[in-house]
């Protein structure tokens, strides 16, 4: 399986999902830089990884471009963007809608779709004054489809669509855009840590997802194999959706 690129920038990249699709790019020969707010996760991430890091809080819109800059400086060019940063917070799920602040919007939102957007709209620029056929993913979730009360199911909703939109206006120009839509992952930000159990009786399977099965899905979607894939979120969740 030939990835479609070599230059990759994985954003969230110092743990989870993110860590494991930089893990698996970077053994198939691609140069990763990862990204992330603390320098410390980082550090260990890329010694596990063989990704460079780059402390970047991507919510400061204002840097954006700069840090981008310092990333293909870093790589030498740059032709994937894994858009994985993410919060995850279930502040208005239920009747907590009725409690949710202007403050615990804007937190999910920044990072969750304005952030990707913006993260988006860089990558796409680059490639298209240079030239590059090149890859977005962007990593959203299963609650996109679920009935929406708060800010984090929203947001996902929202990189569902953007994923569609942009993949069906770059696809002219060869840059591709699609998206992972995972179920419970066993990380971390879903409350699992090494050596729990992987049990999970809401799924039908009977286990979490593991991180690295939807990285594996990741470098299916950035694969020359998956050319004609554009614009979708595929789901990866032991059909937790399924109702």
């Amino acid at each position: 399986m030939k990835i479609r690129g070599n230059k990759a920038i994985v954003t969230g990249g110092s743990r989870g999902i993110g860590l494991k699709i930089a893990k698996e790019l970077a053994e198939a020969g691609v140069s990763v830089v990862i990204t992330g707010r603390n320098a410390d996760s980082l550090s260990k991430a890329a010694a596990e990884s063989g990704a460079v890091p780059v402390v970047w809080d991507i919510s400061d819109i204002s840097r954006m471009k700069a840090k981008f800059d310092e990333c293909v400086g870093i790589l030498g060019g740059f032709d994937i963007l894994v858009n994985n940063a993410g919060v995850f917070d279930p502040v208005g799920w239920g009747m907590g809608m009725l409690n949710v602040t202007e403050g615990d919007w804007d937190r999910v939102m920044d990072i969750n779709l304005k952030a990707a957007f913006f993260m988006m709209q860089t990558a796409a620029k680059y490639m298209l004054e240079n030239t590059i056929r090149g890859n977005i993913l962007n990593i959203s979730s299963v609650a996109a489809n679920e009935p929406l009360q708060g800010p984090y199911g929203a947001s996902k909703a929202g990189l569902f669509g953007l994923t569609r939109g942009w993949g069906k206006v770059l696809a002219p120009t060869g840059i591709i855009v699609n998206g992972i839509a995972p179920g419970p992952v066993a990380t971390e930000m879903n409350g699992w840590h090494e050596g729990d159990p992987l049990d999970h009786s809401r799924i039908p399977t009977g286990r979490f997802v593991l991180a690295e099965e939807v990285a594996k899905l990741a470098m299916y979607l950035l694969s020359e194999d998956a050319v004609q894939i554009i614009g979708h979120s595929v789901v990866c969740d032991g059909a937790y959706d399924i109702k």
